[in-house]
């Protein structure tokens, strides 16, 4: 006959497969949070970045193709860039927008840039950031080029 007390100090416990699928179950519950936390990360910012540079890109070339000025403006009140042919470049609330441009209104939206029908630009800094993230979207004046840097 067994001892009654070696067989309970056998079952007192977890296994060590028990706590793996614990700690596996909070991680994954972790990264369901974290994944649906409001905000816009540093992928984010550099995705708001990269749309906002084709737009004004896409908005160079219209110009180009056209043989007719197109302008890019920021629609304060909808937070969004604006271009010429109705693109539209949405800015995530908690992202801080500066803009060194001309001190112009366009059809009562605040300049960025305007680009001529030889390629060339009025030239424009646009910095976007959140926390420690920023990045900035340069256009030359003279090449009218369009080129994003991280900061």
């Amino acid at each position: 006959m067994t001892d009654p007390v070696s067989i309970d100090a056998r079952q007192a416990g977890f296994t060590l497969i028990e706590m793996q699928a614990v700690m596996l179950i909070i991680a994954l519950v972790a990264a369901l949070v974290f994944s649906t936390m409001s905000g816009t990360g540093r992928t984010q910012l550099k995705a708001v970045a990269l749309q906002t540079e084709a737009l004004l890109r896409r908005e160079r070339l219209g110009a180009i193709l056209t043989a007719r000025s197109r302008e890019v403006s920021i629609d304060g009140q909808h937070r969004a860039f604006v271009g010429d042919g109705g693109r539209r470049v949405e800015i995530p609330r908690d992202v801080t927008v500066d803009v060194l441009s001309a001190d112009e209104q366009w059809s009562g939206r605040h300049a960025i840039v305007r680009f001529l029908p030889d390629g060339t630009s009025s030239g424009t800094v646009v910095r976007l950031s959140r926390g420690g993230a920023i990045y900035e979207v340069r256009v030359n004046w003279y090449t009218g080029s369009v080129l994003v840097e991280p900061q």
